[in-house]
């Protein structure tokens, strides 16, 4: 029977397994441009009351922010990198693994962001410290709405279009949904290499692979203490971040159900098979004697199964003494031969059932 274990790959990816994935880093790359294009683009702007207390909050800068962007990408992107790299090469000696999982790390990461940015321009909702980004002014006595109406940036002494523009940005979380971007996919990576479900009931386990999260959480609720986001924002963030993580881990990686959810899916393109269970291998076919012996055992269970139908038979019927003897007759050539006779003597009861021989 083949090993379910292949042993891993030598240290150099063949060429033809490199060109396989050339669709998918091409899908990384392109998300990648349209979420850094959707950065730089100018979002809807809802209206607002500048009564409303919600978005009256003040204005932290970004280098002031618990979480600034440098931070975000080291703990979203380097973290997971270097924590895939070091158990793939490192401890694993996989370069196949170590491939896939850096390329369902950055997939994960650019469509997050891709969706994030797509949704923020479409629905431009106000950043909580909006009024503070706005300094909004009034021309005819104090500030307020149109009457029966809402206010329109049009009131903003903002000269800073950037400033501006990205407090019309707050759904959904873009700090929040990177973070749990790179944090699920590695929660995933983690639980497969430790076979969290493997019965055993560790509990280290589950806290190693469920501190990605935690990290994660607490990026999302630094969003809010920093004024920058709702509730709402960070809570949707998170699930854009973990359902395409979830999506983009299961490209690459079996669930983690499963008994081989250490190893990845097999390469595209390979010489030779990589999993043999995938592989349907012919049994070997018998040797000359060993179908002789087979045929011999075949012919002598057929005459067994015979025998011992043939006393059921009798048995079931009260069968007479069946009594082979050698009756040596002489032929005209003068040769004997012995041939068995069959001497069947029928009791009272076969006779009367009208059995005749």
């Amino acid at each position: 029977m083949p090993s379910l274990h292949w042993p891993p790959p030598a240290c150099r990816l063949p060429a033809s397994l490199l060109i396989s994935y050339i669709p998918d880093w091409t899908v990384t790359l392109a998300s990648t441009f349209v979420w850094v294009y959707l950065g730089i683009t100018k979002p809807h702007y809802q209206l607002f009351s500048v009564d409303n207390k919600a978005i009256s909050y003040p204005y932290v800068a970004p280098s002031e922010q618990t979480v600034t962007v440098p931070m975000l990408f080291a703990v979203s992107i380097c973290v997971p990198a270097a924590i895939i790299a070091s158990i793939a090469f490192g401890v694993k000696r996989n370069l196949h693994d170590l491939h896939v999982g850096l390329l369902g790390l950055l997939l994960s990461v650019s469509l997050t962001l891709m969706f994030t940015n797509g949704l923020k321009n479409v629905v431009g909702r106000p950043r909580p410290n909006l009024l503070a980004r706005c300094l909004p002014v009034s021309t005819d006595g104090p500030l307020k709405d149109p009457p029966q109406g809402l206010s329109s940036i049009a009131i903003c002494s903002q000269t800073d279009m950037g400033v501006l523009n990205e407090g019309f940005r707050s759904f959904p979380s873009g700090h929040t949904s990177l973070a749990f971007a790179g944090m699920t996919f590695l929660m995933f990576y983690l639980a497969g290499k430790l076979h969290i479900f493997d019965r055993q009931g560790h509990s280290y386990k589950s806290f190693i692979v469920f501190l990605p999260l935690l990290l994660a959480a607490m990026v999302g609720a630094s969003r809010v203490a920093d004024y920058w986001h709702h509730p709402t924002d960070v809570f949707c963030g998170a699930l854009i971040g973990f359902f395409t993580a979830t999506f983009s881990y299961h490209q690459y990686y079996p669930v983690v159900f499963s008994p081989h959810c250490s190893r990845p899916y097999d390469p595209r393109k390979s010489p030779s098979p990589i999993l043999p269970i995938h592989v349907a291998v012919p049994p070997p076919l018998p040797s000359q004697q060993q179908q002789q012996q087979q045929q011999q055992q075949h012919q002598d269970g057929d005459h067994i199964r015979l025998v011992s139908s043939r006393q059921r038979i009798t048995a079931g019927m009260r069968s007479p003494v069946i009594d082979t003897r050698e009756d040596e007759e002489r032929g005209s050539d003068g040769q004997a031969s012995s041939t068995p006779l069959l001497n069947i003597e029928w009791n009272a009861s076969t006779q009367a059932a009208g059995y005749r021989t």
